[in-house]
């Protein structure tokens, strides 16, 4: 199985990831941040975002396929899909892999979600690529609420307003509405 914990960039889908790890047995986090950055090292002459790579989506679903055969377990996604036609292609393809797939949405409210943003500090240590990383956040928030309005709250399995609630309790909230994560699996 794979839990998709989809939301604004800032807006708490990481931090929620890591609490179910801890949470779901036999479950492990995949960052598809990390496919992007090696499709980045590989194609230095198509900047930008990396999900706009025919590629990226693509072995998005053939790297949670192969990672989910070889472990044999429930793999933790945050990822951000704000493009319909994405989450789609992405979504045929873990099916074209038969891997049954849950959809959490994360919607902080605008202001809450802005204050994240402001407060982030990727790089403690480095000044200009924490602005860098804010700078990117920001000019994705408005697409988030777009798309939140457009396709994405009837798109997810549970959506959880996370305005005034801490992580744990959203990941109460995922067990509570998916309870066959924990499960054992015999």
């Amino acid at each position: 199985m794979l839990l998709h914990i989809n939301g604004p960039f800032g807006g708490g889908k990481t931090t929620t990831a890591e609490l179910l790890v801890e949470r779901v047995p036999d479950s492990r986090l995949l960052d598809p941040e990390e496919i992007g950055f090696m499709l980045r090292h590989l194609l230095p002459d198509h900047p930008g975002d990396f999900q706009d790579l025919p590629p990226w989506r693509a072995l998005f679903a053939t790297v949670a396929a192969q990672v989910h055969a070889f472990t044999g377990q429930t793999l933790i996604v945050p990822m951000s899909v704000l493009r319909r036609e994405y989450a789609e292609e992405i979504l045929d393809g873990l099916r074209v892999e038969e891997i049954e797939v849950r959809r959490v949405l994360l919607r902080p409210d605008r202001a809450v979600l802005e204050a994240r943003v402001a407060a982030h500090d990727v790089a403690p240590d480095h000044p200009e690529a924490n602005e860098g990383a804010r700078a990117f956040r920001r000019s994705r928030i408005d697409p988030f609420y777009r798309a939140d309005r457009e396709w994405l709250r009837a798109w997810a399995d549970l959506a959880v307003d996370n305005t005034d609630l801490g992580p744990a309790q959203v990941v109460d909230r995922v067990l509570q509405r998916f309870p066959e994560l924990t499960r054992n699996r015999t």
